[in-house]
């Protein structure tokens, strides 16, 4: 057995060595002397302190030891320590909505698990599985959210804290199709926390990305500063979208995996609500990219509205800017932010890198996307399995112990009260029949 949070157990035995001493220390009635006369002699208990060889009530000194003792343990989180075996495994399974194939991935998960194995299911986020793990793995399916690697390894190093207690080694497989789109900025740098290397077991059927990618395309007139950013983004750093910008035009153009991007320079976006009261922000993100900038805001995009949607870019307060929703086999965005013909925001780098992140390919075309190979050697990493010493211990374990030891530091408690309240009583009687003893004498 071990304790998550020591402290309190070493601090209750403390306490309990001090109640023990103060147990020593004991009130007794001195001895009698003859006196002339007991005519001034209050009729009071004559008693006086004094240190003696052997505890006083040794009853109640136990009970407050066990009170103290069983409160501190229960504070300090008591665990059974599990039997330590060789090796256990991290399993990451991808349940995003690149997993094309449900059936596969569930054998795969089926073929590597073993008991005592840690399973972390993620799609856009990523939880850690905890009781009826096998039922769990039967269950598995796709969702339509965007795979997050970086979310699923930060929830991969909390599993193996867990489990550095039942192996001395820890392995790390990942279970997923790996397209490019679940790959982030914050992967490589979440991927290096991992001390070793990690295992690929690759599932899904990839997409065929040899055909043929098309130059962004605008629907607006020659005036639109907005066809300025598109003029001049390459067609390899623009993905295969058309904008549209006059509402009369929004059914212009379709294509394979195409997006349709409903950007209106002054009119309400579809699925929009207009704002309450305008406002000026600073900031909209979509992907990695950043715009700093004034943007005055009219357009929201109220939850019921956006159900069934997602979200591809947001202003720096996490409000949805623009959102996506299927429409056969491509794409309808719609976009709520404005693009001011004064300055040089059309122009500007970062405000480029922002529209071609918001025209790349729909969703089902994205996440079919393979990783490239240098993607996937970092991710595998090198090396062996990883130590347990590499990870720091759980805190946030849950103690089944715990409640049980606080539950009989409170039954000691108040056993405690009534063995002091039937001592106290029983003093005053004893004192009484020694003050008649000395009127009688």
């Amino acid at each position: 057995m071990t304790f998550l949070a020591p402290g309190f157990f070493f601090a209750s035995l403390a306490v309990a060595i001090a109640v023990v001493a103060l147990h020593f220390i004991v009130t007794r009635q001195p001895r009698a002397g003859i006196l002339p006369t007991a005519r001034f002699v209050p009729d009071l208990p004559a008693t006086a302190t004094a240190r003696a060889t052997r505890p006083s009530d040794i009853p109640l000194m136990l009970l407050r030891v066990l009170v103290i003792l069983a409160a501190g343990a229960g504070l300090a989180k008591p665990i059974l320590k599990p039997s330590r075996g060789a090796e256990a495994r991290v399993i990451l399974a991808d349940v995003s909505r690149s997993s094309a194939d449900s059936l596969e991935l569930r054998d795969s998960v089926r073929a590597l698990y073993r008991t005592h194995d840690a399973l972390v299911v993620f799609d856009s986020s990523a939880h850690l599985v905890g009781a009826g793990v096998r039922d769990s793995i039967d269950a598995l399916g796709s969702s339509q959210g965007r795979g997050n690697l970086s979310a699923a390894l930060i929830s991969a190093m909390r599993a193996a804290s867990g489990l550095r207690d039942r192996a001395d080694s820890i392995a790390l497989v990942i279970v997923s199709p790996l397209a490019a789109e679940e790959f982030d900025a914050a992967t490589d740098t979440v991927r290096k926390l991992w001390p070793g290397s990690a295992r690929i077991v690759r599932v899904g059927v990839a997409a065929d990305t040899s055909r043929a990618r098309r130059k962004l395309g605008i629907v607006s007139h020659s005036d639109d500063p907005l066809q300025v950013t598109v003029s001049s983004l390459s067609n390899e750093r623009a993905a295969t979208g058309v904008i549209v910008r006059p509402t009369s035009n929004a059914d212009s153009a379709a294509g394979q995996g195409r997006a349709l991007i409903h950007w209106p320079e002054s009119g309400r976006p579809p699925r929009a609500a207009a704002r309450a009261n305008r406002d000026t922000i600073g900031g909209v993100i979509s992907g990695n990219a950043l715009v700093v900038s004034a943007f005055e805001r009219r357009w929201s995009y109220p939850a019921d509205s956006i159900r069934g949607a997602a979200v591809i870019a947001r202003w720096i307060d996490g409000e949805p800017a623009a959102i996506e929703s299927p429409s056969g086999n491509g794409c309808l965005r719609s976009v709520a932010i404005p693009v001011s013909p004064v300055g040089d925001l059309v122009i500007r780098s970062d405000f480029e890198r922002f529209v071609a992140a918001l025209s790349r390919d729909c969703a089902s075309v994205t996440s079919r996307i393979p990783a490239d190979d240098a993607l996937l050697a970092r991710l595998a990493g090198a090396g062996g399995m990883a130590s347990r010493e590499a990870f720091r211990p759980r805190g946030d374990l849950r103690s089944p112990l715990a409640p049980w030891l606080l539950g009989i530091a409170i039954a000691a408690a108040i056993a405690e009260m009534f063995v002091r309240r039937r001592r106290l009583v029983a003093v005053p009687a004893a004192s009484r029949a020694s003050s008649g003893s000395r009127r009688a004498a």
